[in-house]
């Protein structure tokens, strides 16, 4: 329990926690963009030049480094006017390694040798950026842009039918991740005080997705997901070294019991709703046999009535 309440391990949960929901709306919104690491690169090393080189508070360099990561997200959102599914997956995932080059050449930022000295931010308020990020999500989530997500998601082409506008809406979820994964790198670059290029690597990436894949497509799965696969190695120390081969095998037996996650959608329905039962309508056997009986009553009725 003391391992639980430690503030690092609260601060790495809410950074995860951001980093999930960043990928989130893009995915049920079926954009296939796997350019999170990049968008929290540009989070993490906009803010601390802010605060190192121009003097900027934190809470000013954060915003700005939300903004930052949803204004990268343009090049990634043209993207998805040309190519779809795996292949978006693959040149997202490559443009987020070009950002990251960058970094490590780019001599202001100190290249390879990373980025120190940044002002340090506590705890406190990590996690309570990653409790509104969580409600603010839930409600975007459960709104009428969040139901045309969904949509766009389950069917691009029928959404496009009844008259919404697909690369609006795809544009939309990429700057809505855009803007979490940059404000998380900012929150990291300012609680370790130390960035590197290799912050942001391809295990960043593959981390996200399994959080993503073990919680569910909801807000509050994200939570879950995140928050179960960063305390497991926290709790049982001595597998810590094995973290990789432990979120390997869960996510298996994941994929194989609950593919939908912890918390799908139908299921928090289920929880949330458990009065209403579904209806469901007869049979069309016994709605004929019912209505011939009707007829068959009312007819007895008028005759008795004549009698």
């Amino acid at each position: 329990m003391d391992v639980l309440l430690s503030e690092p391990v609260q601060a790495l949960v809410a950074i995860n926690v951001l980093l999930t929901l960043s990928l989130l709306f893009p995915f049920v919104t079926g954009v296939w963009s796997l350019g999170m690491p990049g968008f929290m690169a540009v989070g993490a090393y906009g803010s601390s030049w802010l605060t190192l080189s121009m003097g900027w508070g934190v809470g000013p360099a954060l915003v700005c480094a939300a903004l930052a990561g949803a204004a990268v997200t343009l090049p990634f959102a043209l993207l998805t006017l040309r190519i779809r599914d795996i292949y978006l997956a693959i040149a997202t995932l490559a443009a987020a390694e070009l950002i990251v080059l960058f970094f490590s050449h780019f001599k202001p930022t100190g290249a390879v040798m990373g980025l120190t000295g940044m002002p340090f931010l506590e705890t406190r308020w990590l996690v309570l950026m990653a409790v509104g990020a969580v409600l603010l999500s839930a409600l975007l989530y459960n709104s009428r842009l969040g139901k045309a997500l969904i949509a766009l998601g389950t069917d691009p082409m029928v959404a496009s039918c009844h008259g919404l506008n697909v690369p609006m809406l795809q544009f939309a979820s990429l700057a809505v991740g855009g803007a979490l994964a940059g404000l998380a790198g900012g929150c990291f670059a300012h609680y370790y005080s130390f960035i590197s290029p290799g912050n942001f690597s391809f295990h960043r990436t593959t981390d996200i997705l399994m959080f993503l894949v073990v919680g569910g497509l909801t807000p509050l799965g994200s939570v879950i997901g995140a928050a179960v696969l960063t305390l497991v190695p926290q709790v049982i120390t001595s597998l810590e070294k094995w973290a990789p081969a432990l979120y390997g095998a869960i996510v298996l037996l994941m994929a194989i019991y609950m593919p939908s996650g912890l918390l799908p959608k139908n299921r928090l329905t289920r929880w949330l709703r458990p009065g209403r039962a579904r209806v469901s309508p007869p049979p069309v056997a016994d709605a004929m046999r019912s209505a011939k009986g009707g007829k068959a009553l009312r007819a007895a009725t008028k005759g008795a009535h004549n009698a």
